[in-house]
């Protein structure tokens, strides 16, 4: 596929789909605390949040978001100003974001006298939003044995029962915010997968005959319409390559993106394991190719076109290049689409089941975390990286996730709604151009 079809078929591709947006009223400070965790990618512990809100005089208030960091255990004023200083800037950098409410959580419980723990904390944080203009809308703290506000005049001593926080109904389940390795697959699915993985070498549309042109000969049987990926008959004798069809590129990239879609599409559980999981292991794996998947989950497959064509096909490398680095980076780029991350985030789950390897272990969980920091978890995302270096120190991706995650950097996107448009405060910033040095002196 040459640059020019890939780049039509980029301006002609609809924008990722935008979830609909769940409506939730709450009535009281019970209500907004038992949402909270809806906000979020995993159970708020030993943290503290910010809701944000966005609404101007006279508007009813709604959230844009919520941000959990670590809670701070100290009540030393210099390290809570800093703190909250920090956690305040990268709130005010969410776009329309105009008041603040703040919630710690806590396995300390109330003292003796009433007062409520991570109250410091709290108050450090509030009083800087207050500085910074927003309007601090609520100051909660969720501990071991009661939750209340330090705004409540009658709040009683130990707080109010915990069970006024549960939820009405069961809370969806989790698809992000799990560090623990699944479960072990049963024997005979390991067996399985690990012989799809050399399959996929072998195979012309695998990694070795799309990528690196190691063809080991057509195979003609059908496919499933349900995933590409279904295994087919193993290579003939003929299937020898010449040393020309073994050295060469030429492969179908359409193929390899049709397969990836594959990976994200939904599995019956009959289908464990699929052999798109192992596809997704023997890609992940490769330090050249994890960029390329994980641009193609972000963004779609013509994305993914653009990317597979400019690393097959050196013609337009460099532009495709700075476009992916600035997807992967979390520069100014549009939101990936999280139905997909969440997908890719199932399927890796499922790849790491049916691993041993510190090697393949690695690969699963550096494409993880990077799949859960564009998605805003950032402590998730640091846990994962910080594994995969433990399990095989030579990554790549792995050691800039947690450069990011240790200075609380995280994607333009978790702050804008498409940070690839120019933002109009920037022209503000920026320095007025002049028609060139003045000439024949100064001027006062």
């Amino acid at each position: 596929m040459s640059q020019s079809r890939a780049r039509a078929a980029r301006r002609q591709s609809p924008p990722p789909r935008r979830r609909a947006p769940r409506i939730v009223r709450a009535a009281g400070p019970a209500d907004l605390l038992r949402h909270i965790p809806d906000l979020l990618p995993a159970e708020p512990e030993d943290s503290l949040v910010l809701v944000l809100f966005a609404g101007g005089p006279g508007t009813v208030s709604r959230t844009v978001g919520a941000m959990r960091v670590d809670l701070l255990h100290t009540e030393d004023p210099a390290p809570l100003r800093a703190w909250s200083a920090s956690l305040l800037g990268r709130a005010l950098l969410v776009e329309g974001v105009t008041g603040v409410a703040a919630a710690a959580y806590t396995p300390d419980a109330f003292a003796p006298s009433g007062r409520p723990p991570a109250a410091a904390q709290l108050r450090a944080v509030c009083r800087q939003a207050e500085r910074m203009g927003l309007e601090v809308q609520g100051r909660f703290v969720v501990a071991a044995d009661g939750w209340g506000s330090l705004d409540d005049p009658e709040l009683p001593r130990g707080g109010h029962p915990l069970a006024l926080l549960e939820p009405d109904g069961p809370r969806p389940a989790r698809r992000r915010g799990v560090v623990a390795r699944p479960a072990r697959a049963p024997e005979d699915e390991h067996e399985r997968f690990l012989a799809q993985y050399v399959d996929w070498w072998q195979r012309p549309e695998g990694p070795g005959g799309v990528l690196h042109g190691v063809t080991l000969g057509e195979r003609s049987a059908p496919r499933p319409a349900a995933c590409p990926a279904a295994p087919s008959d193993p290579p003939g004798p003929e299937a020898e390559p010449s040393a020309m069809d073994r050295y060469r590129y030429g492969g179908d990239l359409d193929r390899l993106v049709e397969l990836i879609e594959g990976v994200l599409a939904p599995h019956e559980d009959t289908d464990r394991p699929c052999a798109c999981r192992a596809l997704l292991l023997a890609l992940v794996e490769r330090q050249g190719l994890i960029p390329m998947l994980l641009g193609q989950v972000g963004w779609g497959p013509a994305f993914g076109r653009e990317l597979w064509t400019a690393f097959a096909a050196p013609a337009g490398r460099e532009r495709t290049g700075e476009r992916l680095r600035a997807a992967l980076g979390g520069s100014r780029f549009r939101r990936p689409d999280r139905d997909r991350v969440d997908a890719a985030v199932a399927a890796l789950q499922e790849v790491a089941a049916h691993i041993d390897l510190p090697r393949h272990g690695a690969a699963v969980d550096e494409a993880l975390a990077w799949l859960h920091w564009a998605c805003g978890a950032s402590s998730t995302a640091g846990a994962l990286a910080e594994r995969a270096l433990r399990q095989h120190a030579d990554r790549d991706l792995a050691p800039m996730l947690l450069d990011r995650v240790r200075r609380g950097v995280l994607p333009d996107w978790a702050y804008r709604e498409d940070p690839s448009r120019p933002d109009p405060f920037d022209a503000l910033l920026t320095p007025p151009r002049t028609g060139g040095p003045v000439r024949g002196g100064s001027r006062s």
